[in-house]
């Protein structure tokens, strides 16, 4: 591939351009993985051409890259991460823990829907493995989504702004393009699904089908449905935008109590899934824990009933099936947690909390559990020695002796006890510093 533009993805790495259409608004990309996509342009980062970009067994070949691509891995080390596009290759020593996550990715694969609760300390390496689990599912043929909780921001005793971050982080593949949530939506309205009993999907999608896309209306309409902006601003009599015939549709409810709305939602979105082919809806969710950080009794009381309902929907609870009174519900219109027959596969990655009364109520929920306990010495050795390589063809011309190397080695074992992460950070900022020794001594 002689000439060829690169590009970036966030999700999918580096790859060749091989075509455009539309004006340049698509380009059909070759990834290193071996996927082939049609992208909108606007998700990719032009990079820096290159006369060859090399594949080794359908996986990025590390000996190969250019120097863009390694300074763009070296930066993210030097904070103790994997970029998001490397996370396949750059996985040692987690040979247990990926055969699992196959696994629950099969079983979901033949529609049944399952919960993990990835355990570790800080810097183990529970968000890498998310990322790992993610970049399965979209190669796998599912729908992905990857959210963070936090207290302020992100919390489940405000559903709302969890699903917001659910949507907004929503992809899959189709016929080799990447698509998102208003994709999810137009192929259940063009393929004439039958959604007409969900509370809320069944009137919005009716909406869809009568919606003209080129008129302003129409993004108010998403903005609103996507959790960016409420139902009064989309049918306020005002707006010269407004939505007509949105009063049938129930509003994105912002309150704790909401909870078995928006599992009703989630599960709906993975039948839509499972009926336009794709083989189910996979929810990763880190920072699990701080579910538990809330100082408000209430609150507390709420987001655990969330995370229960989240839990109990994705194992496909049939008490959960039908308005049960003994989960929390809204009190506009309550509706069962589960819609129809759900293919959701829940993975939370926590910090262990083992004293904390709702975390201990979390973690007895479920029955798959992946501790994340230190690395051994082989697969540091591995994850080490491809640093070295990589670091070497960032900085060409860097040549650090096997005697260094092995001394670098042991002092990172020694000081980056704290966990993976601080291995990687420790690791390079040796390299850095010996780098910059040598070139002084040099210079001297």
């Amino acid at each position: 591939m002689k000439s060829s533009r690169i590009v970036s993805h966030p999700v999918f790495g580096e790859g060749v351009v091989l075509d455009s259409r539309w004006r340049g608004t698509e380009l059909h990309v070759k990834f290193q993985s071996g996927l082939r996509l049609w992208l909108p342009t606007r998700r990719v980062r032009m990079m820096t051409k290159t006369d060859d970009l090399l594949l080794e067994g359908g996986k990025p070949a590390f000996r190969t890259v250019d120097r863009v691509q390694a300074c763009r891995m070296v930066e993210a080390f030097r904070l103790g991460i994997v970029p998001h596009q490397d996370v396949e290759s750059f996985t040692f020593g987690r040979e247990r823990e990926v055969e699992l996550v196959r696994n629950g990715l099969g079983r979901l694969g033949r529609g049944s829907g399952d919960v993990f609760l990835v355990e570790g300390e800080y810097g183990t390496g529970k968000t890498h493995l998310l990322e790992y689990i993610h970049h399965q599912a979209l190669k796998l043929g599912m729908a992905a989504s990857m959210c963070q909780f936090d207290p302020q921001e992100v919390s489940p005793h405000r559903p709302k702004r969890v699903y917001r971050e659910v949507v907004h982080n929503l992809r899959f593949i189709r016929d080799g393009r990447e698509h998102g949530f208003r994709d999810l939506l137009k192929l259940a309205m063009e393929n004439e699904l039958d959604l007409s009993d969900h509370v809320f999907l069944g009137p919005v999608v009716s909406k869809l089908r009568r919606l003209d896309a080129a008129h302003a209306e129409s993004e108010v309409f998403w903005q609103w449905i996507e959790g960016e902006s409420t139902k009064e601003y989309a049918i306020a009599t005002r707006s010269p935008h407004r939505v007509r015939g949105g009063q049938r549709i129930p509003a994105l409810y912002d309150f704790s109590t909401a909870a078995d709305f928006y599992c009703n939602i989630f599960s709906g979105f993975s039948y839509i899934a499972r009926q336009l082919g794709l083989k189910g809806l996979v929810l990763l969710i880190d920072e699990a824990e701080t579910v538990t950080h809330l100082w408000d009794i209430i609150y507390l009381t709420k987001s655990v009933n969330f995370m229960e309902g989240l839990v109990r929907t994705a194992q496909a609870d049939p008490d959960l099936k039908r308005v049960n009174s003994h989960m929390i519900h809204n009190r506009v219109k309550p509706v069962p947690y589960i819609y129809r027959d759900p293919s959701l596969l829940l993975v939370f990655a926590t910090t262990p909390s083992p004293y904390d009364y709702a975390y201990i109520k979390l973690a007895n929920r479920v029955r798959r559990k992946i501790e994340l306990v230190p690395l051994e010495d082989r697969a540091l050795i591995d994850a080490f020695s491809t640093l070295v390589m990589l670091y070497g063809r960032a900085y060409p011309g860097f040549d650090i002796s096997e005697l260094e190397q092995k001394k670098m080695f042991r002092e990172a074992i020694r000081l980056g006890a704290d966990g993976v992460r601080s291995f990687i950070k420790y690791c390079v900022e040796g390299l850095d510093v010996f780098r910059l020794d040598h070139r002084h001594a040099r210079a001297g």
